[in-house]
């Protein structure tokens, strides 16, 4: 029987489950299709679930007893979008952005109505430019250089004190 490619999951769609199943797994099958639906843009059958369910039991219980096996994983498939310096340094731009040009904040009046209003924020964006000063900027440590000297070595001759016969 030929496999119908469409209906196939790439490895980074089933990693994706995968960790879904170890990270949450109470989830529902069609909360776990909402989430794929929202992280690939394409449908999850039923069937696909069930059958990668079926088949990734031990992968699942493997990942919830390795938490570093889970983060990696979580880096791989894109659950986890701060994980490199070019994400972080673009997220703190967009909050430098954010602040400096304004956002859309809501706040209730004393008359209890919800007032939409342009807010800048000038102190977070100055803390965001800090961070990524920070991310970007290379500190040197200084390092000592020592020189050590393999070899042999001769050992200390015993000093004998004057008295010591006596004790």
């Amino acid at each position: 029987m030929p496999t119908n490619k469409a209906f196939m999951l790439t490895q980074t769609q089933r990693d994706f489950l995968i960790l879904l199943l170890s990270i949450q797994p109470h989830l529902s099958q069609p909360q776990m299709t909402a989430l794929f639906k929202d992280k690939f843009e394409i449908e999850l059958t039923a069937q696909q679930l069930k059958t990668l369910i079926k088949n990734s039991k031990s992968k699942v219980e493997e990942l919830q007893k390795n938490e570093a096996l889970t983060m990696a994983l979580a880096v791989k498939v894109g659950l986890i979008s701060l994980s490199s310096k070019i994400n972080r340094t673009l997220a703190l731009e967009e909050i430098v952005r954010m602040g400096k040009d304004g956002y859309l904040a809501q706040t209730q009046s004393s008359r209890g109505e919800v007032v939409s209003y342009l807010k800048h924020d000038l102190k977070t964006a100055t803390e965001a430019i800090k961070a990524i000063k920070a991310e970007w900027s290379e500190e040197v440590q200084q390092q000592s250089n020592y020189t050590i000297v393999i070899g042999d070595a001769v050992a200390p001759q015993e000093e004998t004190l004057e008295g010591d016969d006596e004790l």
